[in-house]
């Protein structure tokens, strides 16, 4: 009886170091993984404020086609005036 509880107690022994080896091996996980929800945040905030520079890129790209668009229309119609007014004076 005497070596079962030897054996019995070598068992016991390498499944609590098998234990402790998983539990180191978790919260290195852990750790890394922290580690990754931080970037994943950071990332997050990037692609909000990723998004909100390109919501006021297109705004301000629409506001200059719009302001282009006009000045192109205006000088079309001078344009016309100084030909009708060439076309005239010949």
């Amino acid at each position: 009886m005497a070596t079962k509880k030897r054996g019995n107690g070598k068992v016991a022994d390498l499944t609590v170091e098998i234990l402790r080896e998983i539990r180191d091996q978790l919260q290195l996980t852990n750790k890394r993984l922290e580690k990754v929800e931080k970037r994943l945040e950071s990332l997050e905030k990037l692609q909000v404020a990723t998004v909100a520079g390109l919501n006021d890129l297109r705004s301000r790209f629409d506001n200059l086609l719009e302001f282009a668009g006009d000045r192109y229309r205006d000088h079309e119609q001078r344009l016309r005036a100084l030909e009708q007014r060439a076309s005239r004076e010949q």
